[in-house]
Protein backbone atom coordinates (compact mmCIF):
# COMPACT_ATOMS: atom_id res chain seq x y z
CA UNK A 1 0.00 0.00 0.00
CA UNK A 2 0.96 3.44 -0.67
CA UNK A 3 0.75 7.02 0.30
CA UNK A 4 0.00 9.82 -1.63
CA UNK A 5 1.75 12.61 0.10
CA UNK A 6 -0.71 15.97 0.09
CA UNK A 7 0.79 18.99 0.58
CA UNK A 8 -0.88 22.48 0.98
CA UNK A 9 1.24 25.62 1.02
CA UNK A 10 -0.84 28.20 2.57
CA UNK A 11 0.58 31.86 2.78
CA UNK A 12 -0.22 35.16 4.67
CA UNK A 13 -0.36 38.50 2.79
CA UNK A 14 -1.71 41.80 3.66
CA UNK A 15 -2.97 45.20 2.28
CA UNK A 16 -2.64 48.39 3.94
CA UNK A 17 -5.64 51.40 2.59
CA UNK A 18 -4.39 54.70 3.84
CA UNK A 19 -7.07 57.32 3.97
CA UNK A 20 -6.27 60.84 4.73
CA UNK A 21 -9.48 63.46 4.83
CA UNK A 22 -8.68 67.06 5.16
CA UNK A 23 -11.60 68.46 7.09
CA UNK A 24 -11.17 72.04 6.16
CA UNK A 25 -11.23 71.56 2.27
CA UNK A 26 -13.19 67.93 2.70
CA UNK A 27 -10.81 66.80 0.60
CA UNK A 28 -9.82 62.38 0.12
CA UNK A 29 -6.40 60.95 -0.31
CA UNK A 30 -5.94 57.25 -0.77
CA UNK A 31 -3.11 55.15 -0.68
CA UNK A 32 -2.82 51.23 -0.91
CA UNK A 33 0.27 49.32 0.42
CA UNK A 34 1.40 45.79 0.38
CA UNK A 35 2.45 44.67 3.59
CA UNK A 36 4.70 41.65 5.47
CA UNK A 37 3.09 39.40 7.22
CA UNK A 38 6.27 38.84 9.54
CA UNK A 39 7.58 35.50 11.26
CA UNK A 40 5.73 36.78 15.14
CA UNK A 41 2.88 36.80 13.42
CA UNK A 42 2.85 33.15 12.11
CA UNK A 43 4.68 32.07 14.92
CA UNK A 44 1.23 33.48 17.24
CA UNK A 45 -1.04 31.87 14.93
CA UNK A 46 0.65 28.35 15.35
CA UNK A 47 0.26 29.18 18.87
CA UNK A 48 -3.16 29.46 19.14
CA UNK A 49 -3.91 26.92 16.80
CA UNK A 50 -1.88 25.00 19.96
CA UNK A 51 -4.17 26.53 22.43
CA UNK A 52 -2.60 29.50 23.57
CA UNK A 53 -6.06 32.11 24.11
CA UNK A 54 -3.45 34.68 24.84
CA UNK A 55 -1.83 34.53 21.24
CA UNK A 56 -3.87 35.12 17.60
CA UNK A 57 -5.55 38.53 18.18
CA UNK A 58 -4.53 41.16 16.60
CA UNK A 59 -5.47 44.30 18.92
CA UNK A 60 -3.11 47.59 17.79
CA UNK A 61 -2.32 49.31 15.17
CA UNK A 62 0.96 51.45 15.34
CA UNK A 63 2.65 54.20 12.80
CA UNK A 64 6.43 54.95 13.09
CA UNK A 65 8.76 57.23 11.56
CA UNK A 66 11.77 54.60 10.98
CA UNK A 67 13.19 54.00 7.30
CA UNK A 68 14.65 50.80 7.85
CA UNK A 69 13.01 48.26 5.29
CA UNK A 70 10.53 45.97 6.68
CA UNK A 71 11.83 42.61 7.34
CA UNK A 72 10.08 39.05 8.24
CA UNK A 73 12.72 39.19 11.64
CA UNK A 74 11.42 42.17 12.35
CA UNK A 75 10.18 42.56 16.22
CA UNK A 76 8.50 46.06 15.90
CA UNK A 77 8.60 49.27 14.73
CA UNK A 78 12.01 50.94 14.20
CA UNK A 79 10.72 54.58 15.63
CA UNK A 80 7.17 54.16 17.07
CA UNK A 81 5.48 57.51 17.16
CA UNK A 82 1.55 56.51 17.80
CA UNK A 83 -0.51 53.23 18.40
CA UNK A 84 -3.89 52.90 18.75
CA UNK A 85 -6.72 50.16 19.67
CA UNK A 86 -8.30 48.53 16.33
CA UNK A 87 -11.99 50.04 16.30
CA UNK A 88 -13.20 47.96 13.91
CA UNK A 89 -12.71 44.21 13.19
CA UNK A 90 -13.87 41.83 11.15
CA UNK A 91 -13.82 38.06 8.87
CA UNK A 92 -15.12 36.56 6.07
CA UNK A 93 -14.14 33.57 5.07
CA UNK A 94 -10.31 33.59 4.81
CA UNK A 95 -9.69 37.25 4.99
CA UNK A 96 -9.51 39.44 8.22
CA UNK A 97 -9.79 43.44 8.14
CA UNK A 98 -8.97 45.85 11.27
CA UNK A 99 -10.35 49.31 10.77
CA UNK A 100 -8.28 52.31 13.05
CA UNK A 101 -9.05 56.06 13.10
CA UNK A 102 -7.14 58.70 13.94
CA UNK A 103 -8.24 62.06 14.61
CA UNK A 104 -6.81 65.55 13.92
CA UNK A 105 -4.57 65.85 17.08
CA UNK A 106 -3.23 61.84 16.62
CA UNK A 107 0.14 60.63 15.09
CA UNK A 108 0.71 64.05 13.32
CA UNK A 109 4.02 64.54 10.97
CA UNK A 110 5.79 62.10 8.50
CA UNK A 111 5.27 58.67 8.38
CA UNK A 112 7.19 55.97 7.42
CA UNK A 113 6.26 53.03 8.51
CA UNK A 114 3.08 50.77 10.01
CA UNK A 115 2.37 47.69 11.82
CA UNK A 116 -0.17 45.67 13.57
CA UNK A 117 0.62 44.06 16.92
CA UNK A 118 -0.98 41.82 19.06
CA UNK A 119 -0.76 39.25 21.84
CA UNK A 120 1.65 36.63 21.87
CA UNK A 121 2.79 33.87 24.44
CA UNK A 122 4.48 35.86 27.30
CA UNK A 123 3.60 39.40 25.05
CA UNK A 124 0.46 41.56 25.71
CA UNK A 125 -0.22 43.88 23.18
CA UNK A 126 -1.45 47.44 24.62
CA UNK A 127 -1.30 50.83 24.30
CA UNK A 128 2.57 51.20 25.17
CA UNK A 129 4.65 51.49 22.32
CA UNK A 130 6.68 48.34 21.75
CA UNK A 131 4.52 45.83 23.48
CA UNK A 132 2.82 43.04 22.40
CA UNK A 133 3.74 40.79 19.22
CA UNK A 134 4.52 42.40 15.79
CA UNK A 135 2.16 40.59 13.21
CA UNK A 136 2.85 42.56 9.97
CA UNK A 137 4.87 45.53 8.78
CA UNK A 138 4.99 48.14 5.89
CA UNK A 139 6.93 50.73 4.49
CA UNK A 140 5.52 54.17 3.92
CA UNK A 141 5.48 57.58 3.20
CA UNK A 142 2.44 59.62 3.81
CA UNK A 143 2.82 63.54 6.03
CA UNK A 144 -0.63 63.40 8.29
CA UNK A 145 -1.09 67.27 9.22
CA UNK A 146 -3.58 68.62 11.92
CA UNK A 147 -6.33 69.31 9.39
CA UNK A 148 -6.24 65.66 8.41
CA UNK A 149 -8.13 62.55 9.63
CA UNK A 150 -6.70 59.28 9.39
CA UNK A 151 -7.93 55.87 8.57
CA UNK A 152 -6.09 52.97 8.32
CA UNK A 153 -7.88 49.60 7.01
CA UNK A 154 -5.58 46.67 6.85
CA UNK A 155 -6.80 43.32 5.21
CA UNK A 156 -5.05 39.98 5.94
CA UNK A 157 -5.56 37.19 3.89
CA UNK A 158 -4.56 33.65 4.07
CA UNK A 159 -4.13 31.76 0.97
CA UNK A 160 -3.41 28.88 -1.09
Amino acid sequence: MSFIELEDKIKVKGQLIMIFTNVKTGKVRKYVYKNMFLNYGKYAIAQRMAGDSDAGEITYCALGTGTTAPAKTNTGLQTEHARKLISGREYLNEVFTGTTYFTTSEANGTLREAALFGNGVGRIASSTPGSGQIYARTAINRTKSANDTLTLQWSVTIVT
